[in-house]
């Protein structure tokens, strides 16, 4: 990642969403744009902020995080997505509601790291068949 990046942080206050603000600052191209308690507010936020990437985590109600999530896709298709998901089921469940990526909680922080680079990867080249 050459250009800066900006993000937006989709989770109730607490630990997880301080570790991933934490997280975040550690890379130099990321831009934090925002943070967001409620799902239902999120595409509100995209919409305004136009961040390139959306991490949402599970510590939202599931069924107002995977709402959110359909409609930032719907609205933004090209706003990338991760999910951090609590168990395998959710992360099915992610997946079908768009998610381009999705962690189990007690990820690595490499894995995280990884998963960015590899989820903002795809805005710069097209899918296959296009």
């Amino acid at each position: 990642m050459t250009n800066r990046v900006s993000v937006l942080i989709v989770a109730r206050p607490g630990r997880m969403r301080a570790g991933l603000r934490a997280l975040l600052r550690m890379i130099p191209t990321i831009e934090l744009v925002g943070q967001v308690d409620q799902g239902l507010a999120a595409p509100e936020r995209v919409t305004q902020a136009r961040p390139a990437l959306v991490l949402l985590d599970s510590s939202l109600p599931f069924a107002e995080m995977e709402l959110a999530l359909r409609q930032i896709k719907a609205e933004w298709p090209q706003t990338q997505c991760i999910v951090v998901a609590d168990n395998i089921p959710q992360q099915g469940l992610a997946q079908a509601a768009g998610a381009d990526g999705v962690l189990l909680k007690g990820f690595a922080t490499e894995t995280l790291f990884t998963t960015i680079d590899e989820v903002l990867a795809r805005i710069d080249r097209p899918a296959d068949g296009e």
